[in-house]
């Protein structure tokens, strides 16, 4: 005897689903709307805390050490305004994505290599492994032997540094894709090129979004830390000004811009970016609540 399927109808929802189907029925908007609403509240409520707790430590420690927070917003403002700011940003702004560019433009078609073709991988793992075990730091030095205080060295130590890590976010999800997909792509008799760019990419865009969001963390890192050696305009080179009067306020002030930008490329750049390369998955519900 079949078995018989009841239907359940949910309110509110276009089409009825079925007790033995696995997915959850999208939520209302007003509910997503909620939902969206309090998941920001609980975004600014966390930064109303760092700065409660700020507050509180500079009230323990003195100024020179701890300034008040409005004190270093104060600060920010004067820098935003001058004009300054957007001088010494655009600066290590351009070296952040010259070196990040170049680490990418070689990490994703190794990456894929290295997780296709097994004698690419034995090739290219010792190197890559090697090349993450490495400081920034060390790299950054290096790079300035090399090339001298130029914009070349500070390309080179931001490629350098972030590739390993790179290339092995994009080879662990080439060796996790789908290997149905592989074989059906072979029956349709598909080219390599066409492989790479129609079954492998799409399977592979929310690696190469964890890496841009780790990449360009760490390509942050490495730039302040190159223009702190001697480079006379960035937002590392003004921190070690502030450093060297001594003057806590300037570098949180600093330190302060530089995280709003930062900001601002997550949750704007990089998040517009997600929502548009992502919109042809289906929206699945998380196991956490």
């Amino acid at each position: 005897m079949a078995k018989q399927e009841k239907a359940l109808v949910v309110p509110g929802e276009a089409e009825p689903f079925s007790q033995d189907d696995v997915l959850v029925p999208p939520r209302p908007k007003a509910a997503r709307g909620k939902k969206a609403v309090w998941n920001n509240s609980l975004r600014i409520a966390s930064v109303v805390a760092i700065f409660f707790i700020w507050w509180i430590l500079s009230l323990i420690f003195p100024p020179t050490l701890i300034p008040k927070p409005w004190e270093t917003l104060a600060e920010a403002g004067a820098i935003i305004s001058s004009g300054n700011f957007f001088v010494e940003m655009g600066s290590t702004l351009r070296r952040v994505l010259v070196g990040f560019g170049l680490a990418m433009a070689v990490s994703i078609p190794l990456g894929i290599l290295m997780g296709t073709l097994r004698n690419m991988e034995s090739f290219f793992e010792p190197p890559v492994i090697l090349g993450l075990t490495m400081p920034g730091l060390i790299w950054a030095v290096l790079m300035i032997m090399f090339f001298g205080l130029t914009e070349t060295s500070a390309y080179a130590a931001v490629a350098i540094t972030i590739f390993p890590m790179l290339t092995i976010s994009i080879w662990q999800g080439t060796k996790s894709i789908d290997k149905d997909l592989i074989d059906m792509s072979n029956v349709f008799q598909a080219t390599p090129l066409m492989k790479i760019v129609e079954v492998i990419l799409p399977q592979l865009i929310s690696h190469i979004l964890a890496a841009i969001r780790y990449g360009l963390g760490l390509a942050w890192k490495v730039v302040v830390v190159v223009e702190m050696f001697g480079f006379s305009d960035g937002v590392g080179y003004q921190v070690v000004r502030g450093f060297n009067v001594f003057s806590m306020k300037t570098v949180l002030a600093w330190a302060l811009t530089f995280l709003i930008v930062m900001i601002l490329i997550e949750f704007g750049l990089i998040g517009w970016f997600e929502r548009t390369v992502t919109r042809w998955r289906p929206r699945v519900e998380a196991w956490r609540r």
